[in-house]
């Protein structure tokens, strides 16, 4: 069995309030999507690594990155472009195929293979963390009702699917009130497991999000 993986790191990064994207910004000496990179390739399963970067700077990161263990393709202007671009560069002999934001680097080896091992016995697969907080549906201002928070979830990334799955999904048009690929598998009536996160797996949105993922890497041993 073979799997790949798409680091999606397209995405402007407005809210963190840098003149650099905060995906390629250095986060403990690499930049911030080598860290997951680095994760994923580390597994032997993981044949092929596809990085999607803004079209503006896909030139660049081509020349800069040549040869390394990773292949660099530009992105669209949505993520779900992006993937679609990452999901054209996939060898045919790719059985499973996880989709990844280059803002999550502190992505754990073994939670990578708790999602994948989901994905085996179901097709489809993603990380996610309980939620903690009690959350409320609200309406013009007052809060409309609240949900149990025993079936909340807060979904990250990796999102792993059976390639042919994922495939499928993206082959047609992407209704705009989609929000992740998960989603996207839902609406073709795919069945999607969910797998509870054991390491920090913050996205980084913020500067204080980059405070406390330098933080815990500055804590962990290497790879």
């Amino acid at each position: 069995m073979k799997a790949a993986a798409i680091i999606v790191a397209g995405g402007s990064g407005k809210r963190f309030g840098s003149q650099t994207p905060k995906q390629f910004l250095t986060l403990c000496g690499k930049p911030v999507f080598m860290w997951s990179i680095e994760t994923f390739s580390s597994l032997k399963i993981f044949k092929q690594i596809i990085l999607v970067v803004p079209k503006s700077s896909a030139e660049y990161f081509l020349k800069k990155y040549k040869n390394r263990m990773f292949t660099v393709t530009a992105g669209g202007k949505e993520r779900f472009d992006s993937v679609k671009n990452g999901l054209a560069l996939l060898n045919e002999n790719i059985d499973f195929t996880a989709i990844h934001d280059a803002a999550r680097p502190l992505i754990n080896k073994n939670d990578i293979l708790s999602v994948l091992n989901a994905a085996k016995k179901t097709g489809a697969a993603i990380a996610a963390e309980k939620t903690k907080d009690t959350i409320k549906i609200a309406e013009n201002g007052f809060v409309k009702s609240t949900p149990d928070r025993n079936l909340l979830w807060n979904v990250q990334t990796p999102q792993i699917f059976k390639t042919n799955i994922l495939k499928k999904i993206y082959s047609g048009k992407i209704p705009k009130n989609i929000t992740d690929d998960s989603m996207l598998a839902e609406q073709y009536g795919f069945k999607v497991a969910i797998t509870e996160t054991k390491s920090p797996n913050l996205k980084i949105t913020d500067k204080q999000d980059f405070v406390l993922a330098k933080q815990i890497l500055s804590s962990q041993s290497p790879i």
